[in-house]
């Protein structure tokens, strides 16, 4: 009895190939990865997740030509080789595909890849463009913070403390890693739960970034009162309590805008 191949398969195919791939370059990285306080693989999980979900809606129908199959199947070939950049370049021209159609399946599909593309490596060359704003920016923003407890002072991207502690704010420690985890998790909560996006969806993006930037704030705040709070919430405990309280502020915020957005019975 022969196979009856859907468009499905095809998709679950690619996504798997997309899984393995975003997994191998966990385990074996290509380069100096960056310490994101949110967990790395957590925003991945879900968007992976997401996608395996969307494509499942697919069913049986039939939503590529052959043409299109073709394609992505060349596409898919990428994989084979054991670069997270070359698998990022096949990932893309797939994700353009799938947002050029107008079946909410193809295009949230296409969403998704595109989310995970820009996770791995254009939200990298974004922080490379913006990485001086951003820091100076944060770097203020704590200074501002510690300005009721007097003594404190910036120069730069410097944080001197009246003990003589002098902190930097690195690219590592910047929220944009957190916010480009906070946003990937948003998309994937969303496209598990329904397709399209509701206004509300929106105002919870916003939370996510807000909260994630006030709670990276607040850890580099407490890193300059003296050595041992720096390396209690950059190396120690303190790490493990952000990533937790951020993860639980995300998902919270995205349960609460769920309930907004909720029919309400008459």
């Amino acid at each position: 009895m022969g196979v009856n191949l859907r468009d499905r398969h095809v998709m679950f195919a690619f996504a798997g190939c997309a899984a393995l791939a975003t997994l191998w370059h966990r385990i074996v990285p290509e380069g100096v990865t960056s310490s994101r306080v949110l967990p790395f693989s957590a925003g991945e999980a879900i968007a992976l997740f997401a996608l395996f979900v969307v494509i499942t809606r697919m069913k049986n129908d039939t939503l590529f030509t052959r043409v299109d199959l073709l394609i992505i199947a060349a596409l898919g070939v990428a994989f084979v080789l054991p670069s997270m950049m070359i698998a990022c370049v096949a990932m893309t021209a797939t994700a353009l595909m799938l947002l050029t159609r107008h079946d909410a399946r193809l295009t949230s599909a296409g969403q998704l890849l595109l989310a995970l593309v820009s996770f791995q490596y254009f939200a990298r060359l974004i922080f490379d463009l913006i990485a001086p704003y951003a820091l100076w920016l944060e770097t203020i923003a704590v200074t501002t913070l510690l300005s009721p407890l007097g003594g404190f002072s910036r120069d730069g991207f410097d944080i001197v403390g009246p003990n003589g502690l002098t902190i930097f704010i690195e690219p590592p420690c910047s929220a944009f890693h957190n916010v480009s985890v906070a946003v990937i998790i948003w998309l994937g909560l969303i496209k598990i739960e329904r397709l399209h996006f509701v206004r509300s969806d929106w105002w919870a993006l916003a939370a996510m970034i807000g909260v994630t930037i006030l709670l990276n704030t607040i850890r580099i705040t407490l890193m300059a009162q003296s050595l041992t709070m720096l390396q209690y919430w950059h190396d120690g405990a303190g790490v493990t309590i952000v990533t937790v309280v951020m993860l639980v502020s995300v998902l919270a915020i995205s349960l609460l805008s769920r309930a907004a957005s909720a029919p309400k019975l008459a």
